[in-house]
Protein backbone atom coordinates (compact mmCIF):
# COMPACT_ATOMS: atom_id res chain seq x y z
CA UNK A 1 0.00 0.00 0.00
CA UNK A 2 1.40 3.68 -1.11
CA UNK A 3 0.23 6.63 1.11
CA UNK A 4 0.79 10.22 -0.53
CA UNK A 5 1.14 12.91 2.10
CA UNK A 6 2.14 16.07 1.95
CA UNK A 7 4.14 15.07 5.71
CA UNK A 8 5.19 12.21 7.37
CA UNK A 9 2.87 10.76 10.60
CA UNK A 10 3.85 10.60 13.64
CA UNK A 11 2.94 7.03 13.86
CA UNK A 12 3.74 5.49 10.08
CA UNK A 13 1.63 2.29 9.69
CA UNK A 14 3.20 -1.23 9.37
CA UNK A 15 3.06 -2.59 5.54
CA UNK A 16 2.47 1.09 4.17
CA UNK A 17 5.38 3.24 1.62
CA UNK A 18 4.87 6.74 2.77
CA UNK A 19 5.99 9.65 -0.14
CA UNK A 20 5.44 12.54 0.35
CA UNK A 21 4.60 15.70 -2.48
CA UNK A 22 2.10 19.07 -1.83
CA UNK A 23 -0.83 18.10 -4.10
CA UNK A 24 -1.03 21.90 -5.41
CA UNK A 25 2.08 20.89 -7.37
CA UNK A 26 1.62 19.30 -10.44
CA UNK A 27 5.16 17.97 -10.80
CA UNK A 28 5.74 17.40 -7.31
CA UNK A 29 3.41 14.22 -7.56
CA UNK A 30 5.23 13.14 -10.75
CA UNK A 31 8.25 13.01 -8.34
CA UNK A 32 6.70 11.64 -5.70
CA UNK A 33 5.32 8.71 -7.68
CA UNK A 34 8.21 8.23 -10.00
CA UNK A 35 9.45 5.06 -8.18
CA UNK A 36 5.84 4.11 -7.77
CA UNK A 37 4.37 1.18 -9.82
CA UNK A 38 1.54 -1.46 -10.04
CA UNK A 39 -1.71 1.30 -8.66
CA UNK A 40 -4.77 0.10 -9.37
CA UNK A 41 -6.86 1.93 -7.01
CA UNK A 42 -6.88 5.02 -5.80
CA UNK A 43 -8.23 6.58 -2.72
CA UNK A 44 -8.59 10.46 -2.75
CA UNK A 45 -9.32 11.98 0.74
CA UNK A 46 -6.97 14.96 0.80
CA UNK A 47 -8.58 18.61 1.70
CA UNK A 48 -7.11 21.83 1.01
CA UNK A 49 -6.44 23.87 3.94
CA UNK A 50 -9.64 25.84 5.00
CA UNK A 51 -10.88 28.08 8.03
CA UNK A 52 -13.80 25.55 9.98
CA UNK A 53 -16.27 28.72 9.65
CA UNK A 54 -15.94 29.69 5.67
CA UNK A 55 -16.25 28.07 2.63
CA UNK A 56 -13.60 25.44 1.39
CA UNK A 57 -11.54 26.50 -1.72
CA UNK A 58 -12.82 25.26 -4.80
CA UNK A 59 -10.14 25.59 -7.43
CA UNK A 60 -7.58 24.11 -4.92
CA UNK A 61 -9.52 21.41 -4.66
CA UNK A 62 -10.22 20.15 -7.81
CA UNK A 63 -6.78 21.10 -8.85
CA UNK A 64 -5.16 18.82 -5.86
CA UNK A 65 -7.66 15.67 -7.12
CA UNK A 66 -6.67 16.32 -10.93
CA UNK A 67 -2.53 16.78 -10.11
CA UNK A 68 -3.02 13.42 -8.34
CA UNK A 69 -5.25 11.51 -10.74
CA UNK A 70 -3.06 12.32 -13.40
CA UNK A 71 -0.15 11.74 -12.06
CA UNK A 72 -1.05 8.24 -11.03
CA UNK A 73 -1.80 7.62 -15.11
CA UNK A 74 1.26 9.70 -16.41
CA UNK A 75 3.52 6.58 -14.72
CA UNK A 76 1.65 4.28 -16.53
CA UNK A 77 -0.24 2.29 -13.41
CA UNK A 78 -2.80 0.20 -14.71
CA UNK A 79 -5.48 2.02 -12.56
CA UNK A 80 -8.79 0.58 -12.52
CA UNK A 81 -10.70 2.56 -9.58
CA UNK A 82 -10.63 6.17 -8.19
CA UNK A 83 -12.46 7.05 -5.02
CA UNK A 84 -13.25 9.70 -3.67
CA UNK A 85 -14.21 10.83 0.26
CA UNK A 86 -16.69 13.73 -0.05
CA UNK A 87 -19.06 14.52 3.13
CA UNK A 88 -22.55 15.58 4.01
CA UNK A 89 -21.52 19.06 2.96
CA UNK A 90 -22.69 17.85 -0.55
CA UNK A 91 -25.93 18.44 1.09
CA UNK A 92 -25.49 21.71 2.05
CA UNK A 93 -25.33 20.76 5.95
CA UNK A 94 -22.99 23.47 6.63
CA UNK A 95 -25.18 25.97 5.09
CA UNK A 96 -28.30 25.80 7.34
CA UNK A 97 -31.34 23.41 7.46
CA UNK A 98 -31.45 20.80 4.83
CA UNK A 99 -33.31 17.99 3.56
CA UNK A 100 -33.35 15.03 5.91
CA UNK A 101 -33.48 12.18 5.91
CA UNK A 102 -30.61 13.29 3.07
CA UNK A 103 -30.44 10.60 -0.27
CA UNK A 104 -27.46 9.93 -2.83
CA UNK A 105 -30.03 11.74 -5.23
CA UNK A 106 -31.05 14.61 -4.17
CA UNK A 107 -30.36 17.82 -6.18
CA UNK A 108 -27.14 20.07 -5.74
CA UNK A 109 -27.65 22.80 -3.06
CA UNK A 110 -27.21 26.63 -5.50
CA UNK A 111 -23.90 27.45 -2.99
CA UNK A 112 -21.36 25.80 -4.89
CA UNK A 113 -19.05 23.09 -3.70
CA UNK A 114 -15.39 21.80 -4.33
CA UNK A 115 -17.09 18.11 -3.57
CA UNK A 116 -19.40 19.21 -7.39
CA UNK A 117 -16.41 20.17 -8.92
CA UNK A 118 -14.63 17.29 -7.94
CA UNK A 119 -17.05 14.42 -8.54
CA UNK A 120 -17.76 16.29 -12.12
CA UNK A 121 -14.09 15.91 -13.00
CA UNK A 122 -14.57 12.08 -12.01
CA UNK A 123 -17.88 11.70 -13.80
CA UNK A 124 -16.24 13.48 -17.33
CA UNK A 125 -13.05 11.26 -16.90
CA UNK A 126 -15.18 8.11 -16.76
CA UNK A 127 -16.21 8.19 -20.07
CA UNK A 128 -13.16 8.01 -21.67
CA UNK A 129 -11.08 6.62 -19.11
CA UNK A 130 -10.64 2.89 -18.33
CA UNK A 131 -11.20 3.20 -14.74
CA UNK A 132 -14.24 3.53 -12.84
CA UNK A 133 -14.44 5.70 -9.97
CA UNK A 134 -17.11 6.06 -6.82
CA UNK A 135 -17.82 8.57 -3.86
CA UNK A 136 -18.62 8.11 0.06
CA UNK A 137 -20.66 10.42 1.83
CA UNK A 138 -19.43 10.17 5.25
CA UNK A 139 -19.97 13.00 8.66
CA UNK A 140 -18.47 13.43 11.61
CA UNK A 141 -15.67 11.16 11.60
CA UNK A 142 -14.20 9.16 14.83
CA UNK A 143 -10.44 8.34 14.29
CA UNK A 144 -7.80 7.37 16.39
CA UNK A 145 -5.17 9.77 14.93
CA UNK A 146 -2.99 11.61 17.44
CA UNK A 147 -1.29 13.66 14.73
CA UNK A 148 -4.50 15.57 13.88
CA UNK A 149 -6.15 18.34 15.88
CA UNK A 150 -9.16 18.69 14.05
CA UNK A 151 -10.44 15.57 15.71
CA UNK A 152 -13.75 15.10 17.60
CA UNK A 153 -12.41 12.89 20.18
CA UNK A 154 -9.42 14.58 21.32
CA UNK A 155 -11.87 18.04 21.14
CA UNK A 156 -14.07 16.30 23.47
CA UNK A 157 -11.23 14.57 25.59
CA UNK A 158 -8.89 17.77 25.40
CA UNK A 159 -12.18 20.08 26.79
CA UNK A 160 -13.05 17.40 29.24
CA UNK A 161 -9.58 17.28 30.82
CA UNK A 162 -9.01 21.27 31.06
CA UNK A 163 -12.39 21.39 32.75
CA UNK A 164 -12.28 18.81 35.48
CA UNK A 165 -8.16 20.28 36.21
CA UNK A 166 -9.84 23.80 36.59
CA UNK A 167 -12.48 21.97 39.04
CA UNK A 168 -15.85 22.26 37.00
CA UNK A 169 -18.27 19.74 35.48
CA UNK A 170 -18.96 18.75 32.24
CA UNK A 171 -20.93 21.37 30.52
CA UNK A 172 -21.94 21.43 27.06
CA UNK A 173 -20.28 23.94 25.41
CA UNK A 174 -22.96 24.33 21.58
CA UNK A 175 -26.15 25.80 21.79
CA UNK A 176 -29.15 24.39 23.58
CA UNK A 177 -30.52 23.56 19.88
CA UNK A 178 -26.89 22.14 19.18
CA UNK A 179 -27.78 19.67 22.31
CA UNK A 180 -30.82 18.10 21.26
CA UNK A 181 -30.32 18.02 17.85
CA UNK A 182 -29.69 14.73 15.98
CA UNK A 183 -26.28 14.13 14.79
CA UNK A 184 -24.45 11.24 12.79
CA UNK A 185 -20.87 10.17 12.94
CA UNK A 186 -18.70 7.42 10.86
CA UNK A 187 -15.86 5.04 12.46
CA UNK A 188 -12.93 5.84 10.11
CA UNK A 189 -12.10 1.92 10.01
CA UNK A 190 -15.80 1.51 8.92
CA UNK A 191 -15.24 4.04 6.64
CA UNK A 192 -12.39 2.21 5.50
CA UNK A 193 -13.96 -1.28 5.17
CA UNK A 194 -16.66 0.22 2.97
CA UNK A 195 -14.36 2.06 0.68
CA UNK A 196 -12.86 -1.01 -0.09
CA UNK A 197 -15.90 -2.85 -0.81
CA UNK A 198 -17.53 0.50 -3.18
CA UNK A 199 -14.12 0.25 -5.08
CA UNK A 200 -14.15 -3.52 -6.01
CA UNK A 201 -17.92 -4.43 -6.21
CA UNK A 202 -19.05 -4.14 -9.41
CA UNK A 203 -22.26 -3.10 -9.24
CA UNK A 204 -20.50 0.33 -7.14
CA UNK A 205 -19.03 1.75 -10.12
CA UNK A 206 -19.56 5.47 -11.15
CA UNK A 207 -21.88 5.69 -7.89
CA UNK A 208 -21.94 7.85 -4.53
CA UNK A 209 -22.78 6.44 -1.22
CA UNK A 210 -23.74 7.92 2.26
CA UNK A 211 -21.44 6.53 4.98
CA UNK A 212 -22.04 6.16 8.62
CA UNK A 213 -22.56 4.38 11.35
CA UNK A 214 -25.95 3.67 10.70
CA UNK A 215 -27.51 5.14 13.99
CA UNK A 216 -28.13 8.65 14.87
CA UNK A 217 -27.13 10.55 18.44
CA UNK A 218 -28.34 13.65 20.03
CA UNK A 219 -25.64 15.18 22.71
CA UNK A 220 -28.04 15.56 25.11
CA UNK A 221 -27.55 11.50 25.54
CA UNK A 222 -24.08 11.14 25.17
CA UNK A 223 -22.84 14.14 27.43
CA UNK A 224 -23.81 12.27 30.52
CA UNK A 225 -22.02 9.13 29.39
CA UNK A 226 -19.18 11.23 28.76
CA UNK A 227 -19.04 12.85 31.93
CA UNK A 228 -19.36 9.48 33.64
CA UNK A 229 -16.63 7.99 31.47
CA UNK A 230 -14.14 10.94 32.63
CA UNK A 231 -15.37 10.58 36.43
CA UNK A 232 -17.17 14.44 36.06
CA UNK A 233 -20.27 16.32 37.38
CA UNK A 234 -22.41 16.66 34.41
CA UNK A 235 -22.79 20.45 33.90
CA UNK A 236 -25.60 22.19 32.14
CA UNK A 237 -25.69 23.72 28.45
CA UNK A 238 -23.13 26.75 28.67
CA UNK A 239 -23.08 27.96 25.15
CA UNK A 240 -18.87 28.52 24.37
CA UNK A 241 -16.76 30.19 22.18
CA UNK A 242 -13.92 27.49 22.58
CA UNK A 243 -11.71 29.01 20.04
CA UNK A 244 -11.90 32.19 22.69
CA UNK A 245 -11.93 30.22 26.04
CA UNK A 246 -9.57 27.67 25.35
CA UNK A 247 -6.98 30.03 23.54
CA UNK A 248 -5.31 30.44 26.75
CA UNK A 249 -5.61 27.27 28.66
CA UNK A 250 -1.79 26.12 27.33
CA UNK A 251 -0.46 26.27 30.92
CA UNK A 252 -3.65 24.67 32.18
CA UNK A 253 -2.70 21.71 29.52
CA UNK A 254 0.95 21.76 30.40
CA UNK A 255 -0.09 20.85 34.12
CA UNK A 256 -1.73 18.02 33.56
CA UNK A 257 0.64 16.90 30.85
CA UNK A 258 3.15 16.62 33.81
CA UNK A 259 0.52 15.73 36.46
CA UNK A 260 -0.53 12.49 33.68
CA UNK A 261 2.68 12.10 32.13
CA UNK A 262 1.23 12.53 29.14
CA UNK A 263 2.97 12.67 25.54
CA UNK A 264 4.21 16.45 25.47
CA UNK A 265 2.42 18.16 22.38
CA UNK A 266 2.51 21.67 21.43
CA UNK A 267 -0.90 22.76 22.65
CA UNK A 268 -1.76 24.17 19.53
CA UNK A 269 -1.58 20.65 17.76
CA UNK A 270 -3.47 18.97 20.61
CA UNK A 271 -6.76 19.95 19.89
CA UNK A 272 -8.49 22.45 17.10
CA UNK A 273 -10.99 24.74 18.60
CA UNK A 274 -12.36 26.59 15.82
CA UNK A 275 -13.57 22.67 14.83
CA UNK A 276 -15.30 22.29 18.50
CA UNK A 277 -17.32 25.57 17.58
CA UNK A 278 -18.11 24.42 14.07
CA UNK A 279 -19.37 20.87 15.31
CA UNK A 280 -21.59 22.67 18.27
CA UNK A 281 -23.17 25.44 16.44
CA UNK A 282 -25.71 23.95 14.10
CA UNK A 283 -29.31 23.76 15.36
CA UNK A 284 -30.56 21.54 12.69
CA UNK A 285 -30.65 17.75 12.60
CA UNK A 286 -28.18 15.67 10.68
CA UNK A 287 -29.69 12.47 9.31
CA UNK A 288 -28.35 10.30 5.86
CA UNK A 289 -30.41 7.63 4.37
CA UNK A 290 -28.09 4.57 4.33
CA UNK A 291 -30.78 3.02 2.07
CA UNK A 292 -28.84 2.78 -0.89
CA UNK A 293 -25.54 1.58 0.34
CA UNK A 294 -27.54 -1.22 2.59
CA UNK A 295 -29.33 -2.24 -0.77
CA UNK A 296 -26.33 -2.40 -2.66
CA UNK A 297 -24.31 -4.97 0.11
CA UNK A 298 -22.27 -2.80 2.97
CA UNK A 299 -24.62 -3.47 6.24
CA UNK A 300 -22.16 -3.40 8.80
CA UNK A 301 -22.27 -0.99 11.75
CA UNK A 302 -21.07 0.39 14.54
CA UNK A 303 -22.51 1.67 17.71
CA UNK A 304 -21.48 4.99 18.22
CA UNK A 305 -21.48 5.80 21.96
CA UNK A 306 -19.27 2.90 21.94
CA UNK A 307 -17.13 4.29 19.21
CA UNK A 308 -16.20 7.25 20.98
CA UNK A 309 -15.74 5.63 24.27
CA UNK A 310 -13.31 2.95 22.60
CA UNK A 311 -11.24 5.82 21.20
CA UNK A 312 -11.59 7.79 24.59
CA UNK A 313 -9.96 4.65 26.07
CA UNK A 314 -7.07 4.39 22.94
CA UNK A 315 -5.94 7.86 23.48
CA UNK A 316 -5.81 7.77 27.30
CA UNK A 317 -3.30 4.10 26.40
CA UNK A 318 -1.57 6.66 24.29
CA UNK A 319 -1.07 8.83 26.60
CA UNK A 320 -2.80 11.64 24.52
CA UNK A 321 -5.22 11.97 27.37
CA UNK A 322 -5.06 11.88 30.89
Amino acid sequence: MVALTRSAPDQPRQGVHYVHADLMKREACDQALADVSGITHLFYCGRYDHDSKGLEPIAENATMLRNVVEATEARGNPLEHVHLVEGTKWYGSNLGPFKTPSKEDDPRVLVNNFYYVQEDYLIERVKTAPWTYTSSRPHGILDYATDMPRNMVMVIGVYAAISKELGLPLCFPGTPANYNAIFQCTDATLLARALTWMATEPACANEAFNMLNGDFIRWSNLWPVFARYFGMELGPVRTTNLTLAMGDKAPVWERIVEKHGLRKTPYKDVALWAYGDFLFTPHWDFMSSMNKTRKYGFRETVDTEENFLDLFRRFQEARALP
